[in-house]
């Protein structure tokens, strides 16, 4: 999936013969469990907690593909891992292709982490708290949307541990910050100065 240009063609969705799974926010979703999907850096990850075989996508993981309505075109996609071993992986090498994070938030079951890069904003969740089948692991999640897909972009920094960065998103559009660099760091910031109803959430289990 680290070859897939965003926003993409929507020509792999008949190449692959993937199926509509689930409408999100005015998005279409396209899920499979493909091994040629589940590539990322030359890094396959398949992998299922049950048996490789299973219909459906609850112990397994799989990509998502997400057609947005900005341009009808697939303008971000999402790679999950319910294997504790890939997510482990994935967590690594992230962190190896990305670097330094702009937003770095961490709690005791989950880390979220966030950069932007080449016009697309990459979002990456850790949670350790999952048991699947009667074994403990932990689930990734690597979600990738392009800056020209707004809606889904709003809609994805709305909640869950994204919000932090969906309120620094909000305010980085404001007039005065324009035209300048206008980090996470810097909103934070000005919130603790602020003493603002966001209080301590904002501050205490963020990774500087």
């Amino acid at each position: 999936m680290s070859t897939l240009s965003l926003p993409a063609d929507t020509s792999m969705i008949s190449q692959y013969h993937l199926k509509k799974e689930l409408e999100v926010k005015e998005c279409i979703a396209y899920q499979s469990k493909l091994p040629d999907l589940l590539r990322l850096y030359g890094q396959s990850f398949s992998g299922s907690m049950g048996q490789e075989n299973d219909e459906g996508f609850g112990f397994s993981n799989y990509v998502s593909l997400f057609i947005t309505p900005e341009n009808n075109k697939i303008g971000a996609y999402a790679l999950h891992t319910e294997t504790k071993d890939k997510t482990a992986v994935l967590d690594k090498l992230v962190n190896e292709k990305m670097g330094k994070t702009d937003y770095y938030y961490r709690s005791k079951e989950f880390t979220h982490q966030v950069w932007y890069k080449d016009g697309s904003y990459y979002f990456l969740t850790t949670n350790s708290s999952v048991v699947d089948l009667g074994q403990k692991t932990t689930t990734g999640d690597l979600t990738v949307i392009n800056e020209k897909s707004p809606v889904f972009l709003d809609w994805f920094t709305s909640g869950a541990g994204f919000s932090y960065y969906g309120e620094y998103l909000k305010e980085k559009k404001k007039p005065e910050h324009q035209g300048k660099s206008y980090s996470y760091k810097d909103f934070i910031k000005e919130e603790r100065e602020k003493g603002t109803f966001m209080g301590t959430a904002y501050f205490d289990d963020y990774v500087q």
